[in-house]
């Protein structure tokens, strides 16, 4: 950790900000109790297991282990250092900091390049507004009758023409070229030294997080004759296809209080419904909808709809996305649009209360998927055997069984073959589903972390483990470490106890003791829980030191060793009795 003010700055800062509204920023919470309870964003999770706790500042996943205070939530989200979280987060609780002039904070590897992104992203922006060269990114954005809000809203740029204006820029400003090569502006010459620009002649779209930061950026040709139509930044540390919309920075909100996503597929159609006023909107970036896409989704909400164009690949499109969806537990609404038209374009001729209206009447994934293979069957495209496998294989993603057998009822009326027929060709394919998956087993907390969960709870206890030999009892040196800032130091305080560590693993244990619930009525048991628990962690190390000493006693045996062979002999029944003195104490 860099070398801030001290402890009172971290919880000032804590005490500003409340980690329900910074964990309402990744995904949705529901009150619970005394708690608030949530879709975990380090996981792919379809059952809420995250914990928060206002009162106490911390979160907690139960099902990936994740944990820690509002700085570990941070810093975990966006891959940050802790100097560069505490930064960040002063900033939003409007705290100053003062650093210690010797002391400088090491930027991580990912802060450095989403601040190179930046940099790109404010020379791009300065062309497309400023300079002469980015006429023809202008001309482009009234040709589609973009407004200039929207434009500087999300920070759109202009690459010009010339294979090095970006280079010269980033030099210039003492920006490394090999790291921003691993972010894809610039490419390494093949023969020669040196590099190229990535991006030239094309209207640039920042991509970015949820945070805001740009992760990556989307190139689209202003001359029709340029080939291809879009550009994109390579997959990086800090930008993943699979992972990442468009536009998701602006619209999460949107979405969470609407409580619905219009999934559509690219940069122009979300700008087009997002200038519109439709604003709970999410674009795709270049790629299918993948299981990691629909987890950041579920967190704002269960109800997408998804808008893709009319043609043949918008209704591939369309089907893909439905796969996903309903594997993910979703169950999506399509709003299919006439033929020949795409968002921006109906919404120009028919009106946006046209557009409304369509949004706010989707038919159902499955009225779609009929419509969609009932014209291929006309077509002689697909056989009703294969409509019947297609849908089956649709219906079998359906979780909910009451959700399930009302599908299978419409799909047996629409092919006109038995209800009967379909739902046991369902619940074979379940059934063979079933048979080739794991089964995952319930994790229970060990010894030392109950010991750990209950000092955590009743810290006056501490004198009970102070009295025995506890180093010596305890394994896991996470568990000592922690143990002995609350024995030895008299530090229980969470706050202050998450400051004394760095490494995600004792903040997972922390975090998870303290939200746990081991039903601990009262100190007179949490005192009894302490005393059983020591009593079996020494039963646990005799234990450990009788298997030892079985074994050199048989190699004493063999080596004919009879002095040797006495005295582990010896030890060994001393060690007997002090296991059975022990066992006599837990009766």
């Amino acid at each position: 950790m860099g070398k801030f003010n001290n402890e009172a700055l971290v919880k000032e800062i804590k005490r500003r900000l409340s980690i329900i509204n910074l964990v309402e920023s990744y995904t949705s919470v529901k009150k619970t109790g005394k708690g608030y309870v949530g879709l975990c964003p380090f996981h792919d999770d379809s059952n809420p297991s995250m914990h928060v706790d206002e009162e106490k500042g911390l979160f907690h996943c139960f099902s990936c282990g994740a944990g820690g205070d509002i700085f570990g939530f941070y810093m975990r989200y966006n891959n940050l250092t802790f100097p560069e979280a505490l930064s960040e987060l002063a900033k939003k609780a409007d705290v100053n900091i003062e650093r210690q002039p010797e002391s400088v904070p090491r930027r991580s590897q990912n802060s450095v390049l989403y601040k190179i992104n930046a940099v790109a992203a404010k020379y791009y922006r300065h062309i497309l507004q400023e300079n002469s060269k980015g006429k023809r990114g202008r001309d482009y954005l009234e040709r589609r009758g973009i407004s200039s809000e929207t434009a500087k809203e999300f920070i759109f740029g202009f690459a010009p023409e010339g294979w090095d204006n970006l280079v010269k820029y980033l030099t210039k400003n003492e920006v490394p070229l090999n790291i921003a090569e691993k972010v894809g502006l610039i490419v390494k010459r093949n023969n020669t030294e040196g590099y190229y620009d990535r991006f030239r002649n094309r209207l640039m779209f920042p991509i970015c997080n949820v945070e805001g930061k740009v992760i990556g950026f989307g190139g689209r040709r202003v001359d029709e004759q340029d080939e291809p139509k879009y550009i994109n930044s390579p997959e990086s540390d800090i930008y993943h296809k699979r992972k990442s919309f468009y536009g998701i920075n602006k619209s999460k909100d949107h979405i969470r209080r609407e409580s619905r996503a219009i999934l559509v597929e690219g940069y122009t159609d979300f700008l087009s419904l997002y200038s519109s006023g439709i604003r709970n909107v999410v674009a795709t970036l270049g790629t299918s909808l993948t299981r990691e896409h629909v987890s950041m989704l579920r967190r704002y909400t269960n109800n997408v709809v998804v808008l893709f164009d009319s043609d043949e690949s918008g209704r591939k499109a369309a089907k893909k996305s439905l796969d996903v969806l309903l594997e993910e537990g979703l169950l999506p609404h399509v709003a299919p649009l006439p033929s020949g038209k795409d968002p921006d374009s109906y919404i120009n001729e028919e009106g946006l209360d046209k557009f409304n209206e369509l949004i706010e009447n989707p038919i159902s994934w499955v009225e779609f998927w009929f419509d969609m293979t009932g014209d291929y069957q006309k077509k002689g495209m697909i056989t009703r055997k294969q409509m019947l496998e297609e849908i089956v294989e649709l219906i079998e993603h359906v979780k909910d069984p009451v959700e399930r057998s009302f599908w299978i009822k419409k799909a047996a009326e629409r092919l006109s073959v038995p209800e009967s027929e379909i739902y046991s060709l369902v619940k074979h394919r379940r059934s063979e589903k079933k048979a080739g998956g794991t089964k995952t087993q319930l994790k229970y907390p060990n010894t030392e972390k109950l010991l750990l969960t209950v000092l955590l709870k009743f810290p006056d206890l501490k004198s009970i483990l102070a009295e025995e030999d506890w180093k010596g009892l305890i394994s896991n040196t996470e568990i000592k470490s922690i143990l002995e800032e609350i024995i030895v130091q008299g530090n229980y305080d969470p706050s202050s106890l998450l400051l004394r560590f760095d490494d995600k693993v004792a903040h997972e244990m922390i975090s998870e003791a303290l939200l746990s619930s081991p039903g601990i009525p009262d100190a007179e048991t949490a005192s009894k829980i302490v005393q059983d628990c020591v009593g079996k962690l020494k039963l646990s190390k005799l234990d450990e030191k009788l298997k030892v000493l079985r074994i050199e006693i048989d190699d004493a045996i063999k080596e004919k060793d009879i002095r040797l062979e006495k005295k582990l002999l010896k030890e060994f029944g001393d060690l007997t009795k002090q296991k059975q003195r022990e066992e006599g104490r837990a009766l």
